[in-house]
């Protein structure tokens, strides 16, 4: 039964202790294993956030518009699946525990379905379109199912503030390689069997995509095999699945949204930091091939952006261990004004130029990335102290939302911004009004979510004595 409100007096502030805290220190091969897991994930994830908008218009040849639709209908329906798959996460009960055993079931449905997004169908732009929107849905769905009690894992494996930054900075650097890998090898195996074999566009993306889901299966599996759910936890929800659960499950998003402020916060600097900075990600290609004019450079210039990221995620997690998660969120919102100014400013096409320029944005970019996924885990003690309630995989499913609500919004407007400036779809000399706007896009709207995450942040007090004090009390009652 979901708690009231008034229980938050269970664990009352003024009555816990710091040196009551419970230090889940992990090992490195405890760390290594979970945090691989988001290698698998972004396999998929990047091909999805990077390559999937121009595989769309430049080889299903859908318009720009109704491929921004698309991200954005998929998006919303992910958001709205992700609230359920993190109820469902949280009734779960099983000898392996609430949310590893979708690490193994549910991950070899995902390798097919992400196969299925990328296979090239011949039809109108209506047909295409539902396609597009239906192919998503279903890939964002299962990736879903394994990835939000992927997540949650970090809130139940430590309960230690400075050890979840810690396991933000690996998972996030595990990502980048996965992204490194796969918009790598991606495009260059599409290009091997096009020039090579004779093969079509649709066998030679199905085939990439299948190759790709079967390197990221093992990865989960590890991970499932190096963690464990601590057996003093696993009453912490409410289980069992009857008609009453769905009120219930609705009742406690609603208060979790109404009494946790921090999270909110969280929240809020997701979804600017999805929605702006990921602009840059998702131009970065049409950047490539018609700023630069240097179509040869995309496997190159794309993966090493994410692998700046992957360098300095570790070192913007010591940067919140040394400082706070919300100190270091503001510096990298100054080296991201630097950045983003000076990207505009220049009006090089040297692809040297232009790397460095992507490396101090990257470089700024990694902050976020890390530091969202090293805040939300301490929200769940905060959750618990409010309510009674941890509501671990509830917590990360409103997060899941809200970053794919932005991402949807995302590809929706770079959709219409790109429509705005005169991209047209599939040609491979645009005019320089839109080459022009493409670099617009890329750098103003970024400028614009600086001032908003600077501002959201700038009230985040859940610092890791607060968090010492209540995770003390949840731990102790």
């Amino acid at each position: 039964m979901v708690l009231s409100i008034s229980q938050e007096t269970r664990f009352p502030e003024a009555g816990l202790q710091a040196n009551k805290t419970v230090k889940s220190r992990l090992d490195w091969r405890q760390k290594f294993g979970w945090a691989s897991g988001d290698f698998g994930f972004n396999i998929y994830w990047q091909a999805l956030n990077l390559l999937m908008l121009p595989f769309y218009t430049d080889v299903l040849g859908l318009s720009p518009a109704l491929a921004g639709t698309v991200f954005l209908a998929a998006s919303l329906f992910d958001g709205f699946v992700d609230g359920i798959i993190g109820a469902i996460a949280d009734r779960t009960r099983s000898r392996h525990g609430s949310y590893r055993p979708y690490l193994i079931f549910a991950s070899p449905l995902l390798a097919i379905m992400f196969m299925a997004a990328f296979i090239e169908v011949k039809a109108g732009q209506i047909g295409l379109f539902f396609y597009a929107l239906a192919s998503q849905m279903a890939l964002r769905t299962v990736y879903s199912f394994v990835n939000i009690p992927y997540s949650t894992l970090s809130a139940r494996i430590t309960s230690d503030s400075d050890t979840r930054s810690e396991l933000a900075g690996w998972r996030i650097s595990f990502a980048m390689l996965g992204g490194i890998i796969v918009t790598f090898l991606m495009p260059n195996i599409v290009d091997y069997l096009q020039a090579r074999t004779g093969t079509d566009n649709s066998y030679a993306y199905m085939i990439a995509a299948g190759l790709a889901g079967l390197t990221a299966l093992p990865v989960f599996w590890l991970c499932f095999a190096t963690t464990k759910e601590p057996e003093t936890l696993k009453n912490a929800n409410p289980e069992g699945f009857h008609w009453r659960a769905i009120w219930e499950d609705f009742v406690a998003v609603a208060q979790i949204l109404r009494v946790n402020g921090p999270l909110l916060r969280v929240f809020a600097c997701m979804i600017v930091s999805s929605l702006a900075f990921t602009m840059t990600n998702k131009c970065l290609t049409y950047y490539i091939n018609h700023y630069l004019e240097a179509p040869h450079l995309r496997g190159l210039l794309v993966p090493f952006a994410l692998f700046v990221n992957l360098i300095f995620c570790p070192i913007w997690a010591l940067i919140a261990q040394k400082t706070s998660k919300r100190a270091a969120w503001l510096i990298a919102n100054g080296v991201s004004l630097v950045g983003y100014v000076a990207f505009f400013v220049v009006k090089s096409r040297d692809p040297m130029v232009a790397a460095a320029l992507l490396a101090l944005i990257s470089l700024a970019n990694a902050a976020y990335l890390t530091l969202v996924w090293a805040m939300i885990p301490d929200t769940v003690e905060y959750t618990q102290w409010k309510t009674g309630l941890r509501h671990d995989a509830k917590v990360f499913g409103i997060a899941s939302f809200s970053k794919q609500l932005a991402l949807g919004v995302n590809g929706w407007l770079l959709g219409l911004l790109l429509a705005l400036v005169g991209y047209q779809s599939g040609a491979n000399v645009q005019s320089a009004e839109a080459v022009e706007g493409l670099k617009a896009i890329m750098t103003l709207v970024p400028l614009a979510g600086l001032a908003l995450s600077a501002w959201a942040i700038s009230g985040y007090r859940l610092d890791r004595a607060f968090h010492a004090r209540i995770a003390a009390g949840a731990e102790n009652a």
